[in-house]
């Protein structure tokens, strides 16, 4: 499959390298791999039969707001989350030759039954295949799954995988309290590994700390904290040791741990706590993690990719929410890193572990 696009004037774009010539061999792909989307299918299936789903959709403003079982409505939401093309011109202004689309955390119905969230997640990813299908396949998805029964959602990946075409998972790291590292969610590690489906860890789900305060270091300091939480339990709760092959992406460059991973190790060494579960140095499971580059801070992620390698990072922009980088090839550029590690960031590790066909995934021009 191929995203053709017509003929025009080769002109510079803000990656950095000119607009290509029908027919010519692009230098290079660029892939976004932290994205978040909501198909209006998903939206309609709840809206039409919320007693299925467990979802309600509200539609009492411009913007619909959804209420998840219990939990309290959302706010209302962006269009970009759930408008395809808003996207897509996202990501032409940006140079980005495709993405990797993942769902909205704060809809994932973790709190859900576990019968209803399963409905709920196939819901979404159906929705999700079906749309990235319409605008011509150059696109890849990750699904959703309903963490709170691990082997229903392990299930649910293999259905997401080999019968809709997405490429791994999404989900949040506070999975409704229980350390990831719990040996409960072995299943779905498991099948995360035996589908070489990697899985981003996106915080949403954050603990009440009431001095967050009106500051919004809820997502300053709350996001990082919490995938820095979840990193640190796979590693120290066994995860990574019990299964092998296991791909796991830190978003927001990792939270809190590869500039704290002295720390980490320093308990190792002192804390019979922290070896409880049989884990090694934690330094030496960095390379275990990919990272994302939405760290905003040039200096910062050339620190990361000294640090884990560059064949370990991949370009992400959280599009479309605020704190998203609106020009995410851009810190990449401005790092100081050799052209080798450029390409693999920007595009070459993403295809890679998420098994893209670069022919596909890469527009003529």
């Amino acid at each position: 499959m191929s995203g053709k696009i017509g003929r025009a004037e080769p002109r510079a774009s803000v990656s950095g390298h000119p607009r290509r010539e029908p027919n010519s061999r692009p230098p290079l792909q660029i892939i976004d791999v932290h994205v978040h989307f909501l198909s209006p299918q998903a939206i309609d299936v709840a809206r039409k039969s919320p007693e299925r789903y467990g979802v309600r959709v509200l539609d009492d403003g411009e913007r619909p707001r959804l209420s998840i079982g219990a939990e309290p409505p959302t706010r209302p939401l962006l269009e970009a989350l759930y408008t395809l093309d808003r996207h897509l011109a996202f990501l032409d202004t940006q140079g980005i030759d495709a993405a990797v689309f993942g769902p909205l955390m704060d809809v994932a119905g973790y709190s859900l039954p576990p019968s209803l969230a399963a409905a709920w997640s196939r819901a979404q990813n159906e929705g999700l295949a079906a749309s990235l299908a319409e605008v011509g396949g150059r696109h890849r998805g990750l699904a959703t799954v309903p963490l709170q029964e691990p082997r229903l959602a392990a299930d649910e990946l293999r259905f997401a995988v080999a019968s809709l075409g997405l490429r791994g998972a999404m989900i949040d790291p506070n999975a409704l309290g229980r350390p990831l590292g719990d040996r409960a969610f072995d299943p779905f590690w498991k099948a995360a590994a035996e589908l070489a489906a990697p899985v981003i860890l996106h915080p949403f789900r954050l603990e009440a700390v009431e001095r967050f305060g009106r500051h919004y270091l809820h997502n300053l300091v709350g996001y990082p904290f919490e995938t820095t939480l979840a990193a640190g339990s796979l590693i120290l709760g066994g995860t990574l040791d019990r299964v092998p092959p296991l791909e796991v992406v830190l978003v927001h460059g990792g939270g809190f741990l590869p500039y704290h991973v002295g720390r980490f190790d320093r308990g190792h060494v002192t804390r019979p706590e922290v070896r409880a579960d049989g884990a090694a140095l934690p330094s030496g499971y960095l390379r275990r993690f990919y990272y994302d580059t939405l760290v905003q801070f040039p200096p910062a992620l050339a620190y990361l990719v000294k640090l884990v390698g560059e064949d370990r990072v991949l370009l992400g922009s959280d599009h479309p929410f605020w704190l998203g980088d609106p020009e995410p090839v851009r810190i990449v550029r401005e790092a100081g890193l050799p052209d080798a590690a450029q390409a693999a960031i920007l595009g070459d590790n993403a295809a890679r572990i998420f098994h893209l066909d670069q022919a596909s995934g890469r527009r003529r021009r």
